[in-house]
């Protein structure tokens, strides 16, 4: 399991942006294929679930079946393919839950700008700023991959 960073100033390898399907499938493959990798994820709202979680009008449904649209490494077991919101969103969450990945995210800090600093022409990382104000900074490609 990583640990997830203790301060908004420490350097990540990794940044995810959003707590929906795709961030969460993203951070379960990323745990997976690159443990000891550090890694957070940026949800601006307060919940786990992206799409899922923000239309919750009666009848709202995945318009492509869950079996093609899941997870490859946690494959959609509701008889219903075409699913509607609640049960993708239920997916979601359980996903995140039994990966250890709820702890990784923060709720609640937008993504509001991207930096690509140079230094000394150099490619150093991502430096991401919040609605919060806080500062997120990822290392460089050539520091992930020692």
């Amino acid at each position: 399991m990583l640990t997830p960073m203790k301060t908004e100033n420490d350097v990540l390898d990794v940044l995810i942006v959003g707590a929906g399907l795709s961030g969460i499938g993203a951070a379960h493959v990323l745990q997976r294929r690159c443990p000891g990798k550090s890694y957070l994820i940026l949800e601006a709202r307060a919940a786990i679930g992206g799409t899922w979680d923000l239309f919750r009008y009666p009848g709202v449904r995945s318009d492509s079946d869950m079996h093609t649209l899941g997870y490859s490494f946690k494959p959609w077991t509701n008889p219903k393919a075409i699913a509607d919101g609640p049960a993708i969103l239920d997916y979601i969450r359980e996903t995140a839950q039994e990966g250890g990945i709820t702890q990784h995210i923060r709720f609640g800090h937008k993504v509001v700008s991207c930096i690509v600093p140079e230094r000394d022409g150099v490619f150093s990382g991502l430096e991401f700023r919040t609605n919060l104000w806080d500062k997120y900074s990822t290392a460089a490609p050539a520091q992930l991959r020692q």
